[in-house]
């Protein structure tokens, strides 16, 4: 069976891509092409949802494949496009659209359905959710999809996305295959990481993670993606992570140094709150931040950037990477009914941001504007 996976077009908290590839190349019955003219089967697998743009990329690309397929082909999509909407009247013709082209519309973190589908066969995955993968040394493991937050800004807000965990137990038991196989570094991966647990045990788990981890004796390093502080700073995470060794880097989002916007974007903590925590965790091992900040929030003013400048100036010592993102509006979000900058302001508070993290010698990188 020849078989084209479609692009990889999606955040680095999606793990469907990976795990369908490392699931068919264990076959000896498929074959992965780079031809979809050539493909028994094409899957679409992490289709993005995270804007009103993304959407309609996601759907040219998919229709630019479909256009050369052979007419036997079946497809299968999943990823973030699979998932439902809250309301699905105003989402009805972009639900027709790929339901009348695609063969096979898989719900988001059920890839078992789609290759039990595909091979007509009973396929079940070790636990209902999550997915490890070795690359370059690292372990990374998903350990949680959904977040129960709404930031203003956040663009699934019109999905549902709930939260979904990886059973303790599994955790437990990938941990130790990581430390009997003597690899270096694990990365918990997540939508929001820091609400691993709340969905099956009522209660935060990540600081669990992190002690059991830190007593494994090959395990040196420990990464966290996804992290939200606001969870963090308010459910006493600071104490296993000052009293963690392991935990190298956080990727977390600060987003902005004034209150009033933080406010608006409801994040949950001011800008003292974060700084205090950063520094508080550091004590006796500095954590290294991988940051987002957002340039031109609505209502953003220069002043406000200023006041963001000076919040980076004294978070600089854990500052390990910071991405300065431009913030696009999407009609589905609550911040859309604030006043909007204009593209020209936002690409000079990015400037602004930009040039500020140049002159300080912090790395960093500009997000790509979606055309």
């Amino acid at each position: 069976m020849k078989i084209f996976i479609g692009k990889y077009n999606s955040c680095g908290v999606n793990y469907q891509y990976f795990e369908i590839i490392h699931r068919l190349m264990e076959r000896e019955d498929c074959q992965l092409i780079k031809e979809p003219e050539e493909a028994d089967v094409i899957i679409f697998s992490t289709s993005c949802a995270c804007h009103v743009d993304r959407i309609f990329y996601t759907l040219s690309y998919i229709e630019s494949i479909l256009n050369v397929k052979k007419p036997s082909a079946r497809t299968y999509l999943t990823g973030c496009l699979a998932r439902e909407y809250l309301d699905p009247v105003v989402f009805s013709n972009l639900s027709n659209w790929i339901h009348t082209r695609i063969d096979c519309v898989i719900p988001y973190n059920q890839t078992d359905q789609l290759l039990s589908d595909l091979f007509q066969e009973s396929i079940d995955s070790d636990s209902s959710f999550g997915y490890a993968r070795l690359m370059n040394g690292t372990l990374d493991l998903y350990i949680s999809s959904g977040c129960l937050h709404q930031c203003s800004f956040c663009k699934t807000n019109y999905q549902k996305t709930p939260l979904v965990s990886m059973d303790f137990s599994r955790v437990k038991e990938i941990i130790d295959y990581a430390d009997q196989k003597n690899i270096k570094t694990l990365s918990f991966r997540g939508m929001n990481v820091c609400q691993f647990g709340l969905d099956k045990e009522k209660k935060y788990l990540l600081p669990e993670v992190i002690d059991y981890t830190e007593r494994k004796d090959h395990i040196e390093r420990v990464n966290l993606i996804g992290f939200a502080f606001s969870d963090a700073i308010h459910h006493d995470f600071k104490y296993s992570l000052r009293a963690s060794k392991k935990v190298d880097w956080i990727g977390g989002s600060f987003e902005s140094g004034e209150d009033r916007i933080l406010e608006l974007m409801d994040k949950g903590f001011t800008a003292q709150e974060f700084l205090e925590f950063n520094q508080y965790i550091s004590q006796d091992s500095l954590k290294k931040l991988r940051s987002n900040m957002i340039a031109g929030f609505p209502t953003e003013t220069m002043e406000d950037v200023k006041t963001t400048i000076q919040a980076l100036s004294k978070l600089k010592p854990y500052l390990d990477l910071v991405t300065v993102c431009h913030y696009k509006d999407s009609p589905f979000v609550k911040a859309h009914s604030l006043e909007q900058l204009s593209k020209e302001e936002i690409h000079e508070h990015a400037r602004v941001y930009a040039k500020f993290l140049r002159y300080e010698k912090i790395p960093y990188r500009l997000e790509k504007v979606q055309k």
